[in-house]
């Protein structure tokens, strides 16, 4: 509720200071004593349009401030303004507008600079207003689907679909994202696959490239090999073929052997070299044999040369391209098959989250599908309610209508009957409240309707009928009397004291039938102090009720009047 409004420099006003109470305060004066600029103020603070000229003559800037006490529960302390780290549920929150004579705004709550967006976010939140006055809520259609789900008590399946669209929007970023991703690696696939396949088919060894290089050596020279091992072999034999006639080194260390054996048995001193000399014969004869042996097995093989060639010419393209090693070739083979599964499971998974998609819009369908029925059931009796208030407010001939439609889109999420309709996080449908005021005439959006006292008195009866469910703890009335009086204005004062016992109700009025049932009521007042004409406000004592009320339906306040006046007001309570 809005505890105190102060307004300084507002058109005709000085300096205002005003304390509200919680229920119903009426604000009443003579046609033209500045009731409206009151109600303009509130309007400012709460972030409607300014100009300059609302700026009081002579004035650097115009102020307006107002502390209001939402209780803990109210949606204000869920809201993520950039300024909610200084809201706190245990404080009153104070809001300010200034305006300077050059049209200028500047716009605070509870002392911290913020934009007039913000501004009014948080007094939409706050504060309805209805009469001919932008900032009221039943002007605004988003406002209209909340207000039947709230009446239907659909709180939970309105959950349920907000979870969900929010599930599917997760699962739909991911997709596009993934989607980025695979397109991006759908080339690098095709590359990876090209060399995967070639490495695979080159099945290459660790060490290979040293090993055919080795052997590639062998055979460029085996003739030489061959040809040497030979000779060194016939150099060693006993064949008799040794240099200088002498016979071969092995038959020389033979001869030397069977000499030293006869030494050895004339003087035992010399066996030692005996063995040694005999060792020396075993030792040539294995390296001769080996020479032989190893003459045999080298081949020249120009086929394998060829091949082995060709390998290592394999092996020298694929280090260019890959590494600089076997080692590092296996490694970039090691990588490239580990980047092509997870494309690949990159893949898997797109055809994964595609079937969650899928399985998430069926379900989400499901319960749209059940909450636009019940959408439709509870528009129909809620438009019978509205219309019963609104016979009762002197609009007889009324017609109101919640109509709920779905919401076509050619790329909506939603198939029915072969068409598409949108998904958004509040369902498929779209809801508007239409009235048609008199007979014949067409139902139209409420925000086309010129006259300020239709429209309060329908927002009268749809805050009479969704009062346990509305969540705006303030609402302004004005122009609620236009074009009625006697019996039906009556109505609207009790419907307005009905209402202030769940909402703080400020109402601007004429009658006296809808002004007797005020918990405060304030008068309006144009005063001329010296040369200046200025606009004062006035909360009511009792007999100063009795007097204002008797004013307003007599113009004099006589003693029959009086009387007649306090006989209302004692009704009344």
């Amino acid at each position: 509720m809005i505890e105190t409004l102060s307004i300084h420099n507002i058109a005709l006003i000085d300096e205002l200071e005003l304390e509200l109470t919680s229920g119903l305060n009426i604000f009443t004066g003579e046609t033209g004593a500045g009731k409206s600029v009151i109600l303009k103020a509130i309007g400012l603070v709460l972030g409607e349009r300014a100009s300059a000229d609302i700026v009081r003559e002579g004035a650097e800037f115009a102020k307006v401030e107002a502390s209001v006490a939402p209780d803990d529960t109210h949606p204000m302390w869920h809201t993520d303004f950039a300024f909610s780290d200084v809201l706190d549920p245990s404080d009153v929150v104070i809001l300010s507008r200034q305006i300077s004579a050059k049209g200028r705004s500047r716009c605070h709550v509870n002392g911290r600079l913020v934009n007039l967006k913000q501004l009014q976010a948080l007094g939409t939140l706050l504060v309805d207003i209805h009469g001919q006055h932008e900032h009221q809520s039943l002007f605004r259609t988003e406002t209209h689907l909340k207000l039947l789900d709230d009446f239907g008590g659909s709180s939970e399946t309105c959950q349920q679909v907000r979870q969900i669209y929010t599930e599917l929007r997760v699962l739909q970023r991911e997709a596009a994202s993934l989607a980025d991703t695979l397109a991006a690696s759908e080339r690098e696939k095709e590359l990876l696959e090209f060399e995967i396949k070639e490495l695979s088919v080159a099945d290459l060894a660790e060490g290979e490239d040293e090993k055919l290089a080795d052997e590639a050596r062998l055979l460029k020279n085996a003739e030489m090999l061959h040809a040497s091992a030979n000779m060194a072999y016939q150099q060693l034999g006993s064949d008799g073929s040794g240099m200088g006639g002498f016979g071969s080194p092995l038959e020389r260390l033979e001869g030397a052997a069977k000499e030293l054996t006869k030494l050895s048995e004339l003087d035992s001193s010399l066996s030692e070299l005996q063995d040694r000399l005999e060792s020396v014969i075993y030792e040539v004869e294995d390296i001769a044999a080996q020479l032989h042996q190893y003459a045999d097995t080298v081949e020249f093989n120009q086929g394998r040369l060829d091949e082995i060639t060709d390998r290592l010419a394999l092996i020298a393209k694929l280090k260019r391209r890959y590494g600089n090693t076997i080692s590092e070739i296996l490694d970039y083979h090691a990588e490239a098959e580990q980047k092509l599964e997870t494309i690949q499971l990159g893949s898997e998974k797109q055809e994964a989250i595609q079937a969650e998609i899928h399985k998430t819009v069926q379900e989400a369908q499901r319960l749209c599908t059940a909450l636009s029925a019940k959408r439709v059931h509870v528009a129909k009796h809620l438009s019978e309610r509205i219309e019963k208030e609104l016979r009762t407010l002197g609009m007889d001939k009324a017609e109101f209508q919640a109509s709920v439609q779905l919401m076509p889109d050619d790329r909506g999420a939603f198939q029915i009957d072969g068409k598409r309709y949108a998904f958004r996080s509040d369902g498929m449908d779209d809801v508007e409240f239409l009235i048609a005021p008199n007979v014949g005439s067409e139902a139209r959006p409420i925000a086309r309707i010129a006259s300020g006292g239709e429209i309060s008195r329908i927002m009268l009866a749809l805050k009479t009928v969704l009062v346990q469910v509305d969540e705006v703890p303030t609402l302004l009335f004005d122009e609620i009397d236009s074009g009625i009086g006697g019996k039906v204005a009556d109505v609207v004062g009790k419907k307005l004291k009905e209402l202030s016992a769940f909402s703080q109700v400020i109402c601007i009025t004429h009658l006296p039938q809808i002004a007797r049932f005020a918990d405060k009521q304030f008068r309006v007042e144009k005063k001329v102090v010296g040369e200046r004409t200025l606009i004062t406000a006035k909360a009511l004592t009792e007999e100063e009720q009795v007097d204002e009320i008797a004013r307003m339906y007599g113009g004099e306040t006589t003693e029959i009047g009086l009387a007649h006046a306090r006989e209302l007001l004692t009704d009344s309570s």
